[in-house]
């Protein structure tokens, strides 16, 4: 009888020992659960943070945008919440960059540096269909689309109408800028207006041009009336000045 009670007794010790193990594995479960939880919350607080951050030293434009990437902070890392306002500056005295690192830290707890890219995007002239070479442009075949300048080569264009009839001298892809030695406002063998100024002077003439020019090139014009080679400036679509 003893030895059935002592069985009795252990199966008894061994069952409540399982359910407290069962119990501290949930507990332990849930804490790490909540811990992961709380982290990913953390994280997202932080960038929005850094994000927030950059506005205020960024210079506002009426004309550009700007596009803020934060780099996402790794989530594995444990960070403690913070009793106090995060401490956040620019690593470097150069100000703000196309590409920062912020240093962000937890006063007396935790630091971590997170990359940073800033994007101006301007106003530029694309095209909104595939442009054959002898195309002429106007406002159906193109787009104003913001776009990050640093990564095109070239001059661009900024509004429509700067070159509304221009002839497309090259292939010019869908979606892509129209730049202004892709097209020329002055085409070789087309009529040009020609404004003479002299202070307040103008004196307004016509000739034929003998080369392409694009908005700002110099190029020779045979005059209409005198048949003189003259040079002048592109201004305009069809329309070229001699400043004397």
């Amino acid at each position: 009888m003893n030895t059935v009670k002592q069985r009795t007794t252990i199966k008894y010790i061994m069952l409540k020992f399982s359910n407290v193990l069962v119990l501290s594995a949930m507990i332990s479960i849930a804490l790490v659960n909540n811990a992961i939880g709380q982290s990913l919350t953390d994280h997202e607080d932080i960038e929005n943070k850094i994000h927030n951050y950059i506005k205020t030293q960024l210079t506002p434009s009426p004309y550009n945008k700007t596009e803020i990437i934060i780099s996402q902070i790794d989530r594995r890392k444990q960070l403690a919440s913070c009793q106090k306002p995060l401490a956040l500056n620019i690593v470097g005295k150069r100000g703000i960059q196309r590409t920062n690192t912020i240093n962000v830290s937890c006063v007396g707890s935790w630091r971590i540096f997170v990359p940073v890219t800033i994007k101006t995007l301007s106003p530029i002239v694309t095209a909104k269909k595939n442009l054959a070479h002898g195309e002429l442009l106007n406002s159906s075949n193109m787009a104003v689309t913001y776009l990050d300048t640093s990564l095109i080569i070239g001059q661009t264009v900024a509004e429509i109408k700067e070159v509304l009839g221009a002839k497309v001298k090259r292939y010019i892809q869908n979606g892509r800028p129209i730049l202004s030695n892709l097209v020329c406002m002055v085409c070789k063998n087309e009529q040009v207006a020609i404004t003479v100024t002299k202070g307040s002077l103008k004196i307004r003439s016509s000739g034929v041009s003998l080369s392409d020019g694009s908005k700002g090139q110099k190029i020779s014009i045979k005059n209409n009336s005198s048949g003189r080679i003259i040079e002048a400036v592109v201004v305009a679509v069809g329309r070229a000045e001699i400043k004397l």
